[in-house]
């Protein structure tokens, strides 16, 4: 074909074709390329979570009218982000329990975490004292501590409360975490652990499996299911008792109430913890 006596028409045509095949070409060159990447480079690229926003725009018109309009935007959203801003949102709420036999800090031994879930300093966490005679301190930031005393359990469950021994001149106002609605938890869920001894550590996963008739004791209606007991596939180590578990939002879904590997279950639903606070809140 002699490129110098095509028309204006027919090179177009050929420009259209040739752009047509590259296209094809590039998209079965990059599907081949996925199927070989890594698993991190895939779960990379698929971590990508779309939303919808509708803003209203009042736009001017003649006669002195104005109209409302709804536009969506659709914005992009990685996971990873999600995930750093949960985190951000509950840095503040999350405490260390330490020992405090002997009011010196040769004798302070970590126990645990604590979930902050008034402004007044009451505190829930798991099932991690030895001695629920014991003097315990807790902190924020591992550079000034509150004395702490073990509120008086109502029920025979896994987790505990604390409260800050106040100063009634200076009181602390705490940040409290932000609860959401476990019962509507779904398996498969993208749910972040809190863990770390020293300082703050998290890891990621998913719901893995949920208290169910056949195992714990739950109740169930027609239109909705009271989840009782959850678990995770996070590995047991990289968190601690008494550590919130959140969603992608920065709100709890459950606390981790369990030291123990063998049991079924490790983390209670926010639901149920709950119907506790303002019972124990009440308590002076």
């Amino acid at each position: 074909m002699d490129m110098e006596k095509l028309t204006k028409q027919q090179i177009v045509l050929v420009t259209l074709l040739v752009s047509f095949v590259t296209s094809i070409a590039t998209g079965i060159v990059t599907v081949a390329l996925m199927d070989q990447a890594p698993p991190g480079v895939t779960q990379t690229i698929n971590r990508i979570v779309e939303r919808t926003i509708e803003k209203v725009v009042t736009e001017p018109a003649n006669n002195n009218n104005s109209a409302a309009v709804v536009t969506r935007e659709t914005i992009v959203v990685k996971e990873d982000d999600k995930i750093v801003q949960s985190v951000d949102k509950n840095k503040n709420s999350i405490v260390r329990i330490y020992t405090n036999n002997k009011n010196e800090e040769s004798q302070q031994t970590f126990i645990g975490l604590g979930t902050v879930v008034s402004k007044d300093g009451l505190i829930a966490t798991g099932d991690v004292f030895g001695d629920l005679n014991g003097k315990y301190l807790v902190t924020l930031d591992n550079s000034k501590f509150y004395e702490v005393k073990i509120m008086p359990k109502k029920e025979e469950n896994k987790f505990y409360f604390l409260k800050v021994i106040q100063d009634e001149k200076n009181p602390v106002v705490f940040s409290p975490v932000t609860f959401t609605d476990s019962n509507n938890i779904k398996l498969g869920q993208t749910v972040i652990a809190w863990g770390g001894k020293n300082q703050n550590a998290v890891s990621t996963g998913i719901i893995s499996s949920l208290g169910d008739d056949s195992q714990i004791s739950s109740t169930s209606t027609a239109n909705s299911v009271q989840i009782k007991a959850m678990n995770t596939n996070i590995n047991f180590a990289d968190s601690v008792s008494g550590g919130p578990l959140l969603n992608l939002n920065g709100e709890v879904i459950g606390i981790r109430v369990s030291a123990n590997i063998s049991e079924n279950y490790n983390f209670l639903p926010s639901n149920i913890l709950k119907q506790e606070i303002a019972l124990y809140a009440t308590i002076q």
